[in-house]
């Protein structure tokens, strides 16, 4: 198969090039150049910057290919000017979502058939995401080309910092569990984060790659949410050191650190992420292999490994 990876070198993207080159498909990366990572043997590079309409375009030189992959469709622009340029040149369209675009859930756990409503900007930052879909959507129904839609939970695992308890990836926060400081968890800690490993994800996209003709939007993660606190104490096991916490509402963490606080994503965290992986399991035959401790597990290692934390 013949895949075009549109800025396939960080982190998801990259496992799912990786997973593509191992098995022998035709692969190629299109992205600004500017992130650093040798490619697995047989991969091509291109170069083009997806926010100039046409650059994609003059960079594939009249190449086609059987599918293309959206790793970075960050807002409706981008969305549209990869998906204009790459009309005619594609049989199928792999657009990455994210589940953030559900935010806030009207019901637990929340499946594809949840509504998706832009919210202000203060209180979400998945506006562009919600946007990036609708346009592409829109545009791929014009054109009647195939799309399938995964919309990753936050993903964790080697290869960058999981998220922290305040929406972010602050490698402090983890430094902070390691040194046996108090953690500062945002309401009563019996809010759900769901996570997925990059890994179980990245295995998703391609499963949605093979089967072009099941079409349509497909969540992607671990099996089940857990609650803040517990995510907590996971981090502090695979540690090896005790968890200390204290509770306070995001409005005081907001006014209290306000300098240190990255409001959209503390926003996000306090909501309620728990999401079904029913629809993928059954008809893309989805199966995650790690559990969020699994995954926590190795990416502490990780955090460990690549010096992010150290003891003291």
């Amino acid at each position: 198969m013949r895949v075009l990876v549109v800025g396939g070198t960080r982190y998801l993207g990259r496992a799912v090039v990786e997973r593509l080159a191992a098995r022998g498909d035709e692969v190629t990366v299109a992205n600004r150049g500017r992130t650093a990572w040798e490619l697995p043997t047989g991969v091509a590079r291109i170069i083009c910057d997806i926010t100039e309409p046409g650059s994609l375009l003059d960079a594939i030189e009249g190449n086609v290919f059987d599918a293309a992959v959206h790793m970075v469709a960050m807002d409706a622009g981008r969305a549209r000017s990869v998906i204009e340029d790459l009309t005619g040149r594609i049989a199928h369209y792999v657009h990455c979502g994210s589940v953030g675009i559900y935010l806030p859930l009207s019901y637990v756990p929340g499946d594809e058939e949840h509504p998706v409503d832009p919210r202000d900007d203060e209180h979400g930052g998945f506006n562009g995401k919600c946007a990036a879909a609708h346009e592409t959507e829109a545009l791929c129904a014009e054109r009647e080309l195939p799309l399938t839609i995964v919309n990753p939970t936050c993903v964790i695992g080697p290869g960058a910092v999981p998220i922290d308890i305040w929406g972010s990836r602050d490698p402090k926060l983890f430094q902070r569990i390691l040194d046996g400081k108090r953690i500062t968890v945002v309401n009563d800690g019996r809010g759900l984060v769901h996570l997925g490993d990059v890994r179980d994800i990245a295995d998703c996209f391609v499963l949605a790659l093979d089967q072009p003709a099941k079409t349509g939007v497909y969540n992607a993660g671990s099996r089940y949410g857990i609650t803040h606190d517990y995510y907590v104490q996971v981090l502090a096991d695979a540690m090896g050191v005790e968890a200390k916490v204290r509770h306070m509402p995001t409005e005081k963490i907001i006014k209290r650190w306000k300098n240190k606080v990255n409001v959209r994503g503390i926003r996000i965290f306090e909501e309620h992420m728990c999401f079904t992986m029913g629809k993928a399991e059954r008809e893309l035959g989805y199966d995650p292999k790690m559990t969020p401790e699994m995954s926590i597990e190795e990416n502490v290692k990780w955090l460990f490994d690549e010096g992010i934390i150290a003891r003291k």
